[in-house]
């Protein structure tokens, strides 16, 4: 079966799951309703015939009371009998069994309603023949159409509201899954169809998402974090296994190695710390930070920078100025500009500045710097350092979903980072 029955399978089942569920409730509650119903009929019927059959009983009690005589019902169904003997003996054995039981069925197929009279101080039966005022038992079979006419519109109605429901429950379900589907197959991030409805499905649609681009960006995070380090730390790592084999060979190192050596570890070192960083989920987490105070925190622990005693630092941003961003990154950025400025500058000055939400770093450089400087190993003629701090101040700029600006206009060289 392939994958686009499977989502239309799905939601078919759940639409004929709802349909049958909503169309058998309508279903049992009309037959319940039409039971109870006719039951209700039988037994207002039946509570007539006894309210006549007492009403007439009263009156033949009163008249005896009046006239110490037994007269005749005023009605011609009903009689008066002396003994229960003098009954059918179907209805002597079943009054046997229920002496409480007022109706009695005899064996034409006809109903009695029986009361007992107490007449000078014997007992009297009264016996109602009913048989030919039974509405509810002679107009039940032409009621039979009426009620299957009712039966079918109740169900329909039900058919129509469930498939309703269904096409309102299982339409976005299938646009979410197909949505899904697509951002499974192509790896892309996951667009949401129009128009969810605003209830569990889109609550739900908006769960998934959020949960899928998370898990999306952690991979992302991992393939890059993979492929950087393993680009980033070959050049290093090669140098320093040939160094080390020259200390084996007891040759020692030169002035020049022994500087290469301390740029490569610094390198590995820098260069571990920012992809760690980026790798991680906490990356992701952002609060209120105030830029000023990030900024003199980076400068008041920098170790080169507190070494260098002619350097000049113009700093420009105002204390009340915040952003929103992950402090570590932030700290990450700020020092690897400081670190940029200190071996690429011609001279020892760095001008700080925040205009808007940019903030604006400016150092001399000389006559060849090259326009590429944020791609991984692309430094000046003069530099001296390895040309990896703006590309990785890039990396860390793309995470935060910032601008990183490089220009180039000799004698100066200003970054921009805008934050908003």
């Amino acid at each position: 079966m392939n994958s686009k029955v499977d989502v239309t399978g799905k939601s078919t089942s759940i639409n004929r799951t709802l349909q049958t569920a909503v169309v058998s409730f309508a279903l049992i509650l009309a037959v319940c309703l039409v039971g109870l119903l006719i039951a209700y009929a039988y037994v207002v019927e039946d509570n007539v015939f006894n309210r006549l059959v007492n009403s007439e009983a009263t009156y033949l009690e009163q008249v005896y009371a009046e006239q110490d005589r037994i007269t005749q019902p005023r009605f011609p169904f009903m009689t008066v009998y002396a003994s229960w003997h003098e009954l059918p003996a179907s209805v002597y054995e079943l009054r046997e069994r229920s002496p409480e039981r007022v109706e009695f069925p005899t064996a034409t197929g006809g109903t009695l309603h029986v009361q007992t009279l107490q007449l000078g101080g014997n007992e009297w039966i009264l016996v109602a023949d009913v048989t030919g005022f039974e509405v509810s038992r002679d107009y039940l079979p032409r009621l039979v159409p009426w009620i299957g006419l009712i039966f079918a519109i109740v169900l329909g109605a039900a058919w129509l509201l469930s498939f309703y429901l269904g096409r309102s429950i299982t339409q976005p379900l299938t646009r979410l899954s197909n949505s899904f589907k697509q951002s499974s197959d192509t790896a892309a991030p996951i667009e949401l169809p129009q128009h969810l409805p605003p209830n569990e499905i889109g609550y739900l649609a908006d769960v998934v998402k959020s949960s899928v681009d998370k898990l999306q960006a952690a991979l992302q995070r991992e393939a890059d974090f993979t492929r950087d380090i393993s680009h980033e730390l070959r050049t290093p790592t090669t140098v320093l296994k040939f160094l080390v084999e020259r200390v084996d060979d007891a040759k020692g190192l030169t002035a020049q190695q022994g500087k290469q050596l301390r740029e490569m570890v610094t390198r590995i070192e820098e260069t571990t710390t920012v992809l760690l960083a980026l790798a991680r989920e906490e990356s992701v987490q952002t609060e209120s930070l105030s830029l000023l105070a990030e900024l003199e925190s980076c400068v008041v622990s920098h170790r080169k920078l507190s070494g260098l005693d002619d350097f000049e630092l113009h700093i420009n941003v105002p204390s009340s100025y915040r952003i929103q961003a992950n402090q570590n990154l932030l700290q990450l950025i700020l020092t690897n500009l400081i670190n940029n400025a200190i071996l690429h500058a011609s001279e020892p000055v760095l001008h700080i500045e925040l205009k808007g939400h940019a903030l604006h770093w400016s150092n001399p450089v000389g006559d060849q710097t090259p326009e590429n400087v944020t791609e991984s190993s692309v430094k000046g003629p003069a530099s001296r350092g390895l040309g990896q701090g703006l590309h990785l101040v890039k990396r860390i700029c793309e995470l935060s979903q910032w601008q990183l600006e490089t220009v180039v206009e000799p004698p100066i060289f200003r970054v921009v980072v805008q934050f908003k």
